[in-house]
């Protein structure tokens, strides 16, 4: 594996990870009334389907981020409707 693929790695499992902090807003102040719930829709969509891809071609790497993005993003689209009414 070469360090190009290393740092995409990091790169992609990074960014799966940058919505634990929108996770923990929502889940701490109990509302999700300013989050945009058709963006997390389509990035969920979209990282299914990069994961698909990933998949097909034996990917690892982008297996796992988009993996990482879809469960967080998930999360987030279950707190707006835990908490749609706050």
């Amino acid at each position: 594996m070469s360090l190009l693929s290393y740092l995409a790695s990091i790169a992609g499992v990074s960014m799966g990870l940058s919505s634990i902090p929108q996770i923990y807003k929502i889940f701490t102040r109990k509302s999700a009334s300013d989050i945009s719930k058709i963006t997390h829709v389509i990035i969920v969509i979209g990282a299914l389907i990069w994961m698909l891809y990933g998949f097909e071609i034996n990917s690892i790497p982008i297996v796992l981020s988009n993996f990482i993005g879809i469960v967080t993003n998930a999360i987030i689209l279950f707190g707006c409707y835990l908490y749609k009414n706050n």
